[in-house]
């Protein structure tokens, strides 16, 4: 099997495997320094890259005695299976919040048919603007409108991976959620679940791929 190498970085992270070609490359252009951190695949322990016989002879060169030290560069790892799952759950944001406005838009008709899959504020809201004027009813759609793109503030910052989108858009469709619970409408109380198992899900990827 052939030996790899990991290299500690000026800024403590490590950063390989990489073959003995990848580091002696890395090693001319001064990336790596004589006293810089190396552990190859075979060792348990961390030495400086001029005690490798395989590379001394790189270290001799004049070039590399007064080359600045600088941190190889990682590639960011990108699992297109957790990538998805990331898209799918930050794609909840998009759905409610296309599915809020239509039922939205059918009560503003007078209509009384609606989708299950919304949010439960809106249809709070909706409830009013029956009770009022046309012009009461326009800032009701006002609201329905702004309660739709807060969700989708949401989703497009999720897609950027950013954690607290997840974060606060799960806490306010749970408290949304609260809505069909105390009407005690089981339909919109279970999509509510389902939704937040899948914002879960989707900031699970997010931090992993973060993390990466």
């Amino acid at each position: 099997m052939e030996l790899t190498y990991t290299i500690r970085g000026a800024d403590g992270k490590e950063y390989g495997p990489a073959t003995l070609e990848q580091v002696t490359a890395w090693t001319r252009e001064g990336r790596v320094q004589v006293q810089q951190e190396v552990r190859r695949s075979d060792m348990e322990h961390w030495s400086p890259a001029g005690s490798f016989s395989e590379l001394q002879a790189l270290f001799a060169a004049p070039a590399n005695v007064a080359a600045p030290i600088v941190t190889a560069t990682a590639t960011p790892r990108r699992d297109p299976a957790t990538e998805a799952q990331l898209k799918s759950g930050a794609s909840w944001f998009y759905w409610i919040a296309g599915l809020s406005l239509v039922n939205s838009i059918v009560a503003f008709t007078g209509s009384a048919w609606r989708f299950i899959l919304g949010l439960g504020i809106t249809q709070v809201f909706d409830g009013f603007g029956h009770e009022l004027g046309s012009a009461g009813k326009a800032v009701v759609l006002m609201l329905d409108v702004l309660a739709a793109g807060v969700l989708i503030f949401f989703g497009v910052f999720a897609h950027k991976r950013q954690l607290w989108a997840f974060v606060v858009g799960m806490v306010l469709i749970g408290l949304d959620g609260l809505i069909f619970l105390f009407v005690q409408d089981w339909l919109g109380v279970g999509f509510h679940v389902f939704v937040l198992f899948c914002l879960f899900r989707g900031a699970k990827a997010c931090r992993e791929l973060n993390a990466a």
